[in-house]
């Protein structure tokens, strides 16, 4: 099993019991972890402030955390997994995602992300902010195999695709290595810019994706 895959599991495991702040030692000393309410946590003591208040408010509010799922190589990685959120006694799953880079065996960037139009249906007074994510410090640039790969399909990408109608994108910042790659990019339409963010497997020359955006600005 392979380095990331292991630590970005661990994640997924910690909803088990809830006690985020075992994720502390997990983070390199100068760690970025971006919350998409909170903004990003910079530094291993800002994140550790910020997960020992996780542990107070996300059992209280009955959120947890179910079907994660992990795609990563050594240094790049991504997750998968919804947010559940009760409400009335009627139970909410929000989908979200998590994207990684790690250094040296610790983890020095995540960012999650949550489903914009999930969220504002059950808390349209409190939106996430997915736009400020792409800009934070991740602390590795480190590559791996699948760098032209990734590269030739974003060029030929950015020429062809948006996931709205008269949008164009550009790409922000990625992490790629062998089989797993994330991008952060930005659509571009007449009428303001919106984030979004693909989750990629490969496979040789073959690269699946998944492809998410900020919806309650498209």
């Amino acid at each position: 099993m392979r380095l990331a895959r292991e630590i970005i599991d661990r994640f997924g495991q910690v909803e088990d019991d809830q006690k985020y702040t075992r994720l502390v030692e997990l983070f390199t000393e100068d760690a970025t972890y971006y919350d998409p309410f909170a903004g990003a946590q910079v530094g291993k003591a800002a994140i550790h402030e910020f997960m020992s208040e996780m542990e107070k408010v996300i059992p209280k509010m009955g959120v947890y955390f179910a079907n994660w799922e992990t795609c990563a190589d050594t240094h790049v990685g991504w997750a998968k997994w919804n947010m559940v959120v009760p409400i009335n006694g009627v139970e909410h799953p929000i989908p979200g995602q998590s994207i990684y880079r790690l250094r040296d065996g610790k983890v020095c960037f995540v960012a999650d992300y949550v489903d914009a139009p999930s969220y504002a249906r059950i808390r349209p007074d409190r939106r996430p902010n997915a736009a400020s994510a792409a800009l934070v410090e991740k602390g590795n640039s480190q590559t791996g195999q699948s760098l032209n790969v990734i590269t030739e399909f974003w060029n030929q990408r950015m020429n062809s695709w948006s996931p709205v109608k008269d949008g164009t994108v550009t790409v922000n910042d990625l992490g790629v290595e062998d089989s797993a790659a994330w991008v952060q990019w930005t659509c571009h339409t007449a009428t303001g810019d919106f984030p979004g963010w693909t989750l990629h497997n490969i496979d040789g020359d073959q690269v699946s994706s998944e492809d998410y955006w900020d919806g309650n600005n498209s």
